[in-house]
C-alpha cells in the first residue's frame, strides 16, 4: 500500500522570544516540508521539514513531537492535519498544517459528530470507515484500539481518533466536538446588552463596534481573554453563566451560527 501524494496547507505564525531585539512578527522564518511517496503504509511515511530565514540553528518537532535538531520524522501514519513546527534561536515559530493521504484502496473514514452543550459532555463521535483490507479497529486519544466505532460522553474539543485496517494500516484524524452555543439566539444578546452599548463599543465612540458580527469574530481571541479575566465589559458583570456562554461559542471557532 503506498501513499499516493501530500497535501500541505501552509500557516505562519509568529511566536515573540524573550530577546526584545527581535520582533517575531516580521521574522521570515518559513517551513516546508515533504515526504518519501514509496513508503508502505504499514510502516508510515517519512516526513522531512526544512526551514528557511529567521536565525539557525533550528529546532524541530512533528505531530506534538518532542523538538530535535533533526529534519526526520518517520512512521507517520496516515491523515491529518498534522501540526508540523520549526522554532528558531530566537524563539520565533512557523508552522505548517501535513495531511498525509494514500491511494485509493488506502483505509480511510468519516466521522459525524453531535453537540456536547456549553460545559456538558453529551457529544458523540461516530465513525464510518473504508478502504484498506480486513476488519476495522477504532480508538480516540490514547485509548486502546476495539471493535467499536463509536464515542460518547464527551466535552467539547477536538480528538485524535484512529481508524486500523486488517494489515495494521492507520487513518488518524482531528474530530472536533462543538458545544453548539449558537451566537444569534444564545451570545448575540449578551454582548449588545453589556459590551455594544453607547457609550463603549459601537459606532462613533472609536472603539471596535461589536453591533457588527463581523468584528465580534475577528477579535474574538480579544473578548476572550477580557471576558474570562473580566476586564470587559468596562462598567457592567457577566454572570458565570453568561461568561461561560460567550467562552464555549468562541472555542467552537466563533461561528455565524
Amino acid at each position: 500500500m503506498r501513499i499516493g501524494f501530500l497535501i500541505l496547507a501552509g500557516l505562519f505564525i509568529g511566536a515573540c522570544s524573550s530577546n526584545e531585539e527581535v520582533n517575531c512578527e516580521v521574522s521570515d522564518l518559513k517551513l516546508t516540508v515533504s515526504g518519501n511517496v514509496n513508503a508502505d503504509c504499514n510502516e508510515g511515511a517519512s516526513i522531512e521539514l526544512d526551514a528557511t530565514g529567521g536565525e539557525g540553528p533550528y529546532l524541530y518537532s512533528f505531530d506534538g513531537s518532542p523538538e530535535q535538531d533533526l529534519t526526520t520524522f518517520n512512521g507517520m501514519p496516515l491523515g491529518g492535519p498534522f501540526l508540523a513546527k520549526v522554532q528558531d534561536v530566537n524563539g520565533c515559530e512557523a508552522t505548517l498544517d501535513v495531511e498525509i493521504t494514500g491511494d485509493e484502496n488506502t483505509v480511510t473514514f468519516e466521522a459525524q459528530s453531535t453537540d456536547a452543550g456549553c460545559g456538558s459532555s453529551q457529544g458523540t463521535i461516530t465513525v464510518e470507515a473504508s478502504g484498506g483490507e480486513g476488519a476495522y479497529s477504532y480508538k480516540i486519544e490514547d485509548e486502546t484500539f476495539g471493535d467499536v466505532s463509536s464515542f460518547n460522553q464527551l466535552e467539547a474539543g477536538t480528538y485524535r481518533v484512529s481508524v486500523k485496517d486488517g494489515t495494521g494500516c492507520i487513518n488518524v484524524q482531528g474530530i472536533q466536538v462543538l458545544s453548539g452555543i449558537s451566537y444569534e439566539s444564545e451570545v448575540k444578546s449578551i454582548v449588545i446588552g453589556s459590551c455594544a452599548t453607547t457609550d463603549c463599543h459601537v459606532s462613533g465612540t472609536g472603539r471596535v463596534d461589536l453591533s457588527i458580527f463581523s468584528n465580534v469574530q475577528a477579535n474574538a481571541a480579544s473578548i476572550r481573554t477580557r471576558v474570562s479575566n473580566k476586564s470587559m465589559p468596562k462598567d457592567d458583570e457577566l454572570t458565570n453563566e453568561e461568561i461561560e456562554t460567550i467562552l464555549c461559542w468562541i472555542d467552537d471557532g466563533a461561528l455565524n451560527n
